[in-house]
């Protein structure tokens, strides 16, 4: 299951709204959900629950719910089919029978509070999010530019910050800073789906952590391997040429401890010695055991 099938469930299970808000919600769903003029009016939808709530909230405004067909291909599509019962529609939001809903009527639009019902019906209708675990993104499709520009005005006195772009034939309104798109899906009701973003946030915080310091780690012991390498080098190559007993006693010692424990950091190596040294000045003997080797 998609996180945007995810939303859209919640959503369709928000039922304690004032009636205002619930006008505003079904008006969101029409305008946004296909045709909605005279001539037509429809949705279709591969969500189950937007195609019922769809029906539900217009045989309201109509007295009778339209029927919910289903296609093989597994798209929901909700028609009002008779003439008399689109225009009681129309007039129940304010539209002209000749007019081709493109703007959004802020008249249907009583409060804030239905403003949020009003995109929570057009979430259902026009809008998908990207899987959080690949990145932030939430939008909503129109093919009407000045409902797209109406939609991100209504977003911003909302105190939400939406760009819009062109996708081909349609418009798109969009969301990508994961804290706006948490707000606002907690302001629409999908509460669990905002936690789930913040979930996957800290997951995705600590994972970056760990990779972080797994990679320092490796390239630690990548430097720390390479030195050792060099050390035994320098120490073989004193004895292929006879000159390791020209080394001082103290150096020799550690020589001695190096070859012996390969692995061993340099303040195990320290702690080794018959007089305990400091990293660092196991590391500043062990440069002069190099420096020694090649002087020829």
């Amino acid at each position: 299951m998609s996180f945007t099938t995810n939303v859209k469930d919640e959503l369709c299970a928000v039922t304690d709204m004032n009636s205002c808000c619930y006008h505003a919600m079904t008006y969101g769903l029409l305008l946004f959900g296909g045709a909605f003029q005279a001539g037509t009016i429809s949705i279709s939808t591969e969500h189950e629950g937007t195609a019922l709530l769809y029906a539900k909230a217009v045989g309201e405004i109509i007295g009778e719910a339209p029927p919910v067909k289903c296609s093989s291909a597994g798209k929901y599509s909700v028609r009002v089919g008779k003439a008399d019962e689109r225009k009681k529609i129309l007039e129940h939001y304010g539209i002209s029978e000749n007019t081709i809903a493109q703007r959004i009527n802020r008249s249907n639009l009583a409060d804030d509070c239905c403003s949020v019902g009003f995109v929570r019906g057009v979430f259902l209708a026009c809008s998908a999010m990207t899987e959080p675990q690949k990145s932030y993104q939430m939008e909503f499709v129109t093919p009407y530019l000045h409902l797209g520009d109406d939609l991100l005005n209504l977003l911003q006195d909302l105190n939400v910050v939406p760009k819009m772009t062109r996708r081909r034939t349609n418009y798109i309104v969009y969301l990508r800073n994961s804290e706006a798109i948490e707000d606002t899906l907690m302001a629409l009701g999908a509460k669990k789906s905002a936690l789930d973003i913040m979930q996957v946030k800290v997951e995705k915080d600590f994972r970056n952590k760990v990779n972080r310091r797994v990679n320092f780690e490796t390239a630690n012991i990548d430097r720390a391997v390479a030195a050792s390498m060099e050390q035994l080098e320098a120490i073989r190559k004193l004895k292929r040429e006879n000159r390791f007993d020209d080394l001082p006693e103290d150096l020799k010692e550690l020589a001695r401890l190096r070859e012996e424990y390969p692995e061993s950091s340099l303040r195990e190596l320290g702690n080794l010695l018959s007089v305990s040294l400091s990293r660092s000045g196991v590391y500043h003997r062990l440069n002069k055991i190099i420096e020694f080797a090649n002087n020829e």
